[in-house]
């Protein structure tokens, strides 16, 4: 509940690391602005220090964030401030009925039937009404920009899921080898060793009159002595590698047996009935076409949104005045050439 947790507009998965939840007026920042010192300047825009620290208040770290979470935010408000001059420059901006259907959102996410209740979390979290919903305008402005400039522009074409399909089906979509498979357990004392004979015995008995027709579901049902005795010994169907090794070695032979030899443990005999056996494949790509557009729009939308935002900033003036978030983002601005020429 907004006692525990800040109330305020979530974008979607991707982008909620880029756009955290800011309470800052425009007003409170144009007067800030005048008096205080700037922390980085993005083109015509500024990141003043009390805006800084307000979204550092926002990881709940604040004042003892550190440096890894400064440098972080603050390439997140260099990213921000990017993307919103590439918005007026697009002239994009959100529509009233999506600021309504955000906050709609964000009631229901909460649970707040009524504009009491919606007004009281508000003031819990320091924001009025129309703060948030400048927060929504802008977040759903910036989202709009990446739409265009970056998700739309994503191949996600049958022809691009089939060549991604074959280099990623060994790692994501293999089938083992599996069976249907009955069985027929016969146990004994692996201490005595006129017990195990007598198990031997039956065993072959059994097998002969497998041999001359007898159902193997009745016998399991008459002999077996285990747990799927009820069920004519039925095991339903089985992976290569799930069962303990010997009774695995016995049932996936090569070539295939319908009636394989018996497998002997150290006290007990098992017979087996193989009546269905697949062979190691894949899942067809028709079957895990959803999911493959899904992962490869996925790792796609992160080379392009990075490839994306690395293009704005090289084309902007970017100045970092704090000397320690300036040489730290000089060090991340590095290590993330150096990732891409790499890769």
């Amino acid at each position: 509940m907004p006692g525990t947790r800040p109330l305020c507009y979530e974008p979607t998965m991707k982008l909620r690391a880029l756009f955290l939840c800011a309470a800052v007026s425009a007003a409170t920042l144009a007067a800030a602005e005048l008096v205080e010192g700037i922390v980085a300047r993005v083109n015509d825009k500024l990141i003043t220090q009390s805006e800084f620290d307000k979204r550092l208040t926002a990881t709940r770290q604040g004042a003892r964030a550190d440096s890894n979470t400064r440098i972080v935010v603050l390439e997140d408000m260099i990213k921000e401030k990017l993307l919103e001059e590439r918005a007026k420059e697009m002239a994009v901006t959100a529509t009233d009925e999506e600021i309504d259907a955000a906050v709609a959102r964000v009631k229901a996410q909460y649970n707040l039937t009524s504009d009491q209740e919606f007004e009281s979390a508000l003031a819990q979290t320091g924001l009025t009404k129309d703060e948030l919903k400048r927060q929504m305008r802008e977040n759903i402005t910036l989202q709009k920009v990446i739409g265009r400039e970056v998700a739309s522009r994503m191949d996600t074409s049958d022809d691009a899921l089939r060549t991604e399909y074959e280099r990623q089906k060994e790692k994501f979509y293999a089938t083992p080898e599996t069976a249907r498979v009955a069985e027929i357990v016969l146990k004994f004392s692996a201490s005595d060793p006129a017990d195990r004979q007598q198990a031997a015995e039956r065993a072959e008995e059994l097998k002969q009159r497998i041999a001359q027709g007898a159902p193997f579901a009745d016998l399991a049902k008459e002999f077996s002595q285990g747990t799927t005795k009820d069920r004519g010994g039925d095991l339903g169907v089985v992976s290569k590698g799930e069962l303990v090794e010997a009774l695995d070695n016995g049932i996936f032979l090569t070539p295939v047996a319908e009636y394989p030899p018996p497998v002997v443990t150290a006290d007990s005999i098992h017979l087996f009935h193989v009546t269905e056996h697949k062979p190691a494949g894949y899942k067809p790509f028709a079957e895990v076409k959803e999911d493959l557009k899904k992962r490869i729009s996925d790792d796609l939308y992160e080379k392009r949104f990075t490839e994306y935002m690395d293009h704005l900033r090289r084309e902007a003036y970017v100045k970092i005045y704090d000397p320690e978030l300036a040489k730290a983002d000089e060090a991340a601005v590095t290590a993330a050439a150096e990732k891409k020429a790499a890769s």
